[in-house]
C-alpha cells in the first residue's frame, strides 16, 4: 500500500482563501455559462430563423468585462501569474527570497495602480455617459468591476506573500 501525499493543487482551498475563491468561482462559472448560452442562442437563432438576439454583442461585451475582472484574483489564488524564473532558480536561496518579495511588492503596486485607473475611468464613463453602441448599456459598471477585480487581486497577492 502506497501512501502518497496529495498534490497541493488538487486540495480545496483552506482558511481565508475559501471566502474569496469559492464565490468567485461560482460567479465566474455562472457568467461563463451565461455568455456561452447567449452566444449559442444568438448563433442558432441567426442561422435557423434569421432572428438574432438584439444587442447580443453588447451583452457579451459587458459579461466578458465582468468575467475578466473575476479572473484577476483567481489567477493570483491559483498561482498562475506569469513568471520567468529560469535564471532566478540558479541564484542563492536568500537572493531568490528577496526577488520574490520585490516582485510581489511591484505586482501589488501595479494592480493597485490598475484598480485606481479603472475606478477613475468608471467615474469618467459615468460623467460622460459612455455606453455600448446598440443597447446603450453603461460602461461604468464594467470599469467598477475591473477596479474591484484588480484591487482584490492586489490584496490577495499581498496576503499570499505574507502567509508564506
Amino acid at each position: 500500500m502506497s501512501l502518497k501525499k496529495p498534490d497541493a493543487s488538487a486540495l480545496p482551498p483552506a482558511g481565508w482563501r475559501n471566502w474569496i475563491e469559492v464565490p468567485l468561482v461560482i460567479i465566474g462559472g455562472l457568467l461563463v455559462f451565461s455568455l456561452m448560452g447567449l452566444s449559442v442562442s444568438d448563433a442558432l437563432l441567426r442561422s435557423f430563423f434569421n432572428k438574432p438576439i438584439f444587442g447580443a454583442n453588447d451583452y457579451a461585451q459587458i459579461l466578458l468585462s465582468f468575467l475578466v475582472s473575476l479572473s484577476f484574483p483567481l489567477c493570483v489564488l491559483a498561482g498562475r501569474l506569469i513568471a520567468i524564473d529560469t535564471l532566478v532558480l540558479k541564484l542563492p536561496h536568500m537572493t531568490q527570497s528577496v526577488l520574490d518579495w520585490l516582485v510581489t511588492i511591484l505586482g501589488v503596486f501595479m494592480l493597485g495602480y490598475l484598480a485606481w485607473r479603472a475606478f477613475s475611468n468608471a467615474l469618467e464613463a459615468a460623467t460622460f455617459g459612455e455606453s455600448t453602441m446598440l443597447l446603450q448599456l453603461p460602461y461604468g459598471p464594467s470599469y467598477y468591476a475591473v477596479a474591484a477585480g484588480c484591487a482584490l487581486a492586489a490584496l490577495v497577492l499581498a496576503l499570499e506573500r505574507l502567509s508564506r
